[in-house]
């Protein structure tokens, strides 16, 4: 399968995000995997994406057949979306992502050799738990588990799936194919 695709039109040509003609309407399906490496920021700050979110993700609203997933710091380009007036497409969902002690975890077990490595803005930054927090409605929408187990939301008004971090890609991945497939069966 792998050969197939290195060598179709899509994989040898494939749509620019940033170009002016661009939209996500095509596409059923939009994930944002995340990630704490500095280069995830050009997709978190981009007001190119922000703008094609504030115009997809309301058509995930269910029983709509569009979904939208992320994992980690991806939650942070829909808290990021917002409106004219600053609202972000997620204010009303059910989410979670890279929770705050994973992230502590991780930024002060290694910062002696790494740095800032581990913190996307860099030391003294927001921890995404909190970005995405203060988004929301409500800060109990925010879901968090600090068992290593798979641990994935689903928001019951949008067809919505989030994740914590690369240990929930598995389950995340086998709900989004779930959800897809519930949208072809006969009720």
């Amino acid at each position: 399968m792998y050969k197939k695709m290195v060598v179709s039109d899509e994989m040898r040509q494939p749509l620019s995000w940033s170009a002016p003609d661009f939209s996500l309407d095509p596409f059923d399906l939009v994930v944002f995997p995340g990630g704490h490496e500095k280069g995830v920021r050009q997709i978190i700050d981009s007001p190119i994406v922000h703008k094609l979110m504030v115009d997809y993700f309301p058509k995930t609203k269910k029983p709509g057949k569009k979904v939208v997933g992320a994992v980690c710091h991806g939650v942070m380009v829909l808290s990021e979306s917002k409106d004219a007036n600053g609202v972000s497409v997620i204010r009303d969902c059910n989410t979670t992502a890279l929770p705050a002690r994973f992230e502590q975890v991780a930024y002060w077990g290694t910062r002696a050799f790494l740095s800032d490595y581990y913190k996307t803005y860099g030391h003294g930054s927001e921890d995404v738990e909190a970005a995405v927090k203060k988004v929301l409605a409500n800060p109990a929408q925010f879901k968090a588990s600090l068992n290593p187990g798979a641990f994935i939301v689903e928001d019951e008004q949008y067809n919505y799936i989030s994740a914590r971090y690369p240990g929930d890609a598995e389950p995340f991945a086998e709900e989004i194919i779930k959800l897809f497939n519930s949208f072809r069966r006969i009720v």
